[in-house]
């Protein structure tokens, strides 16, 4: 529940592109991923259907992916900590971390203070405001993102969600109707106080050229006006890794940040692991790593690293 194993394919445009595709999947079967090359007459008609298959020159069919809805997801991890004996209390402003001895605290806008053994500080794109709680000046930088969807449309056959990585666009069915996405663009960095409202800014209207050049990967009758368009924000390191350990200065108090729906799951697993028989995480998650580097040159790494979301990271 709240989880599809649709697979996913990534499509290339260019002999170029094609020569990238095969080194993904090498290194994905490499990783003990199932991966595949298809020969383009392959491609399912359900991507078929809205993709401009003449630009397609190479395709990598990844079948163990899928794409997950967020709403029964939390609805059933809810339910399980709260059997377990978890209290939620939401809508919560933290305004202070307090070390006393061998427990820590929060402190709340509304004056009520919460004690516990262990503090896990996992915010989202908050998370910078949250770390210099505690004293840290954590290198995490909102971004901005669009999305657009279409009307309800024939094309609307379930099947693998696409990426053109060549391209940095993304697209998928939702239901009755197609989506795009883009990091085709200028990155657009957030600063925390555009963020008291929530992580869905309004359209900005520079997006709506990029989100046109998106579309010119569909076939033309598959291209759409968007009728509902988001302005998304999520939060990138220098690195593009996650911010995972316990804190540099305060023994009771762990961060969990830069984590995305794709690796929040089993990177939780692994720091419930480290929380509860104090085994190490990896020191490329530690959240010190940054530690001497001016916070301008973090901060252009990390806009860099919006744009190559899909690029290889291992350099």
């Amino acid at each position: 529940m709240g989880f599809l194993r649709s697979g996913g394919l990534e499509l290339a445009t260019s002999e170029s592109a094609a020569g990238e595709l095969h080194r993904r999947v090498e290194a994905a079967r490499a990783a003990g991923l199932p991966a595949e090359l298809l020969p383009t007459g392959r491609i399912p008609q359900s991507v078929a259907s809205f993709v401009d298959t003449h630009q397609i020159v190479a395709v990598a069919r990844y079948a163990a992916d899928g794409s997950a809805d967020m709403s029964p997801l939390m609805t059933a991890l809810r339910d399980r900590i709260t059997a377990g004996g978890a209290r939620l209390i939401s809508s919560q402003e933290v305004t202070a971390v307090e070390q006393h001895g061998a427990s820590v605290a929060v402190r709340t806008a509304s004056g009520d203070r919460f004690a516990a053994d262990a503090l896990v500080l996992a915010g989202g794109v908050w998370g910078p405001r949250l770390a210099r709680l505690t004293g840290v000046e954590l290198p995490l930088f909102p971004v901005a993102h669009p999305y657009a969807y279409g009307a309800p449309t024939r094309f609307g056959l379930p099947g693998p969600f696409v990426r053109w990585p060549e391209h940095h666009v993304y697209s998928r069915i939702h239901g009755d109707r197609l989506g795009i996405g883009s990091y085709d663009h200028r990155p657009v960095s957030v600063e925390q106080d555009e963020l008291r409202d929530g992580a869905r800014l309004a359209w900005a209207d520079d997006f709506a050229p990029v989100i046109e050049a998106a579309q010119r990967l569909l076939r033309p009758e598959a291209r759409f006006t968007p009728v509902y368009r988001i302005n998304g924000v999520f939060a990138m390191s220098p690195d593009n890794l996650p911010f995972l350990g316990r804190h540099p200065d305060l023994p009771n108090v762990w961060i969990a940040q830069a984590l995305w729906i794709t690796h929040a799951a089993g990177a939780t697993q692994r720091l419930a692991t480290a929380l509860l028989n104090d085994t190490a995480l990896p020191d490329a998650l530690s959240i010190d790593r940054f530690d001497g580097i001016d916070h301008a040159t973090l901060r252009t790494r990390a806009l860099r690293r919006y744009r190559e979301i899909y690029a290889n990271d291992a350099t």
